[in-house]
């Protein structure tokens, strides 16, 4: 393990030749838009009443698993994507507090900075350059649709570890705001940064031994 446990947060990443993201609630704000967006989509497409607590039970799944459970299957699968696109201009997600500039300030210092997440691949990469980031200067954004391994299996970073291991990148970071996001790095051999911007707070990273921030912000 290349980082001791006298490292806070902020030294992590800094330390870091490597820092990947997570991308929903970590460098988008997504969970309250996009559960408006998707009970919209099942109210008027499909009559159905989506609730919080059905929200919970399926939120950060791969994004086809996702729109399955939720909309119910009430249509094949291209038909309900077809369906949330069709609102996604109502219901768009923003840059969390400080992702733009901090992920600017690591490429600016010869940062690797990628982008692992539980959603399918074009939409992200729509999403992180609707929002103002630096796409083009990533090493890498691999969504749900290119592996068949998900959080918190550490396989998700198959892609990913092949990348670091071509640049020869022995220091390695994940940041996300889940406990899954946590297994997979661990998993991985990665240190890890959790974000309390979604549904886990700083006590529960703290429970789990990992070191935590409130926002991103307080990693530039």
């Amino acid at each position: 393990m290349w980082y001791d446990g006298a490292m806070d947060a902020r030294a992590l990443v800094a330390e870091a030749e490597a820092v990947i993201f997570d991308l929903d609630d970590t460098l988008l704000v997504t969970r309250a838009v996009k559960w408006a967006h998707h009970q919209a989509v099942a109210a008027r497409f499909y009559g159905i009443d989506l609730t919080e607590t059905d929200l919970l039970e399926h939120w950060g799944k791969p994004y086809d698993e996702l729109i399955t459970l939720l909309y119910r299957g009430s249509a094949p699968l291209a038909e309900m994507k077809a369906a949330n696109l069709s609102l996604e201009d109502d219901y768009r997600k923003v840059a969390a507090a400080g992702a733009v500039e901090l992920v600017t300030s690591l490429l600016a210092r010869g940062a690797h900075v990628g982008v692992v997440t539980s959603a399918n691949t074009d939409p992200a990469l729509a999403d992180l350059e609707w929002s103002g980031f630096p796409v083009r200067d990533l090493a890498f954004v691999h969504g749900a649709d290119r592996t068949t391994r998900h959080k918190p299996d550490p396989a998700v970073f198959a892609a990913a570890g092949d990348y670091l291991t071509r640049h020869n990148v022995a220091r390695t970071v994940y940041v996300g705001d889940a406990i899954m996001d946590l297994l997979a790095a661990r998993g991985a051999g990665f240190g890890f940064v959790g974000v309390a911007s979604g549904l886990v707070d700083g006590a529960a990273f703290a429970a789990e031994g990992a070191r935590w921030v409130a926002d991103l912000n307080k990693l530039r």
